[in-house]
């Protein structure tokens, strides 16, 4: 498939709000451990922002703009029109939240309905991917984890960045726990990236040639791509990379979405610094954006059988 940065952009960013509320809603739920000078003043706002920028970048991704809101329409049958409706619950349930954090203490049922909208939202998100069937790459049961577990481990290491840029006497205590916890979340991460790339590379068409044509001949082969010119088909379901281009970038991936943010987070278990944070925190989301890219670039269409490989 042919990736779209709207909806990498949009994925990443959202994902990364999601991870932040839902640390700070799961450490808060049982007892109230950040300030509300920190929650109205640095984590709400940022969060609110990380929403707000990837649902303006999600707006590049459609043709007609102006007719949006129609997507949320079929949200009985629609993964896609159920993702319309969470992401502008779960940005008014955080702006509840920022209200309340500037006036008093956040109640717990407003945490509570954090955590859920969260864990909607990614679901919601990834089930637009893992529905297509036909797309193997994408219908197993990992993609809603690896999009909930990598959107959790972003924005836990964004979460650890603004208490360290947060210089007040009412930090947390637990910045090197919470480091420790971060270089658990990379590592889960990185290894299901690892069994998701092993089971891809695995897969085999459930169709071939002899199938989708009804010829009962094992030496069929195809010599046309079925087109003398480019079409919607050839531009939407190729990536049009070299397998060079795609080797070095899983090299990419690893490096830069889990390798060198474990290395860096685990200093900071012992020496907390904000340099180490922050540069722990953009080495993984440009990391990210390269995951988010490969995994549409991975899938696989079916139609791909006819057309072949466009140079």
């Amino acid at each position: 498939m042919r990736p779209q940065f709207s909806i990498i952009i949009f994925t990443t960013l959202t994902g990364m709000a999601q991870g932040l509320l839902f640390a700070i809603a799961f450490l808060d739920f049982p007892a109230q451990i950040f300030s509300s000078a920190f929650l109205s003043k640095m984590a709400f706002p940022v969060a609110l922002a990380l929403l707000t920028l990837g649902l303006l970048a999600s707006f590049f991704h459609l043709g007609r703009p102006e007719r949006a809101w129609r997507a949320a329409m079929m949200w009985r049958t629609s993964w896609l029109s159920r993702e319309v409706i969470a992401l502008p619950v779960l940005m008014a349930v955080t702006f509840i939240a920022y209200l309340y954090s500037c006036t008093s203490q956040i109640q717990t049922w407003l945490w509570f309905s954090l955590l859920i909208t969260a864990i909607v939202l990614w679901v919601c998100t990834a089930k637009i991917y893992q529905c297509i069937r036909f797309i193997q790459e994408w219908s197993h049961p990992t993609t809603v984890i690896n999009f909930t577990l990598l959107g959790l481990t972003s924005g836990w290491l964004l979460l650890c960045t603004l208490i360290s840029l947060w210089q007040s006497n009412d930090n947390p205590p637990t910045s090197g726990i919470m480091s420790g916890i971060a270089v658990v979340l990379l590592f889960m991460a990185l290894n299901l990236k690892i069994w998701i790339w092993r089971r891809n590379r695995e897969l085999r068409p459930k169709s071939n040639l002899a199938s989708a044509t009804g010829i009962k001949d094992s030496n069929l082969r195809q010599i046309s791509m079925g087109l003398m010119g480019g079409s919607f088909n050839t531009r939407e379901f190729f990536h049009h990379q070299t397998d060079r281009f795609i080797r070095n970038l899983r090299r990419i991936i690893l490096l830069c979405t889990y390798i060198a943010p474990m290395i860096l987070m685990s200093y900071a278990v012992s020496t907390p610094s904000t340099l180490l944070l922050s540069l722990a925190l953009l080495i993984h989301y440009f990391g990210l954006l390269c995951e988010r890219w490969m995994f549409f670039a991975e899938a696989n269409h079916p139609q791909n059988l006819y057309y072949q490989r466009v140079s």
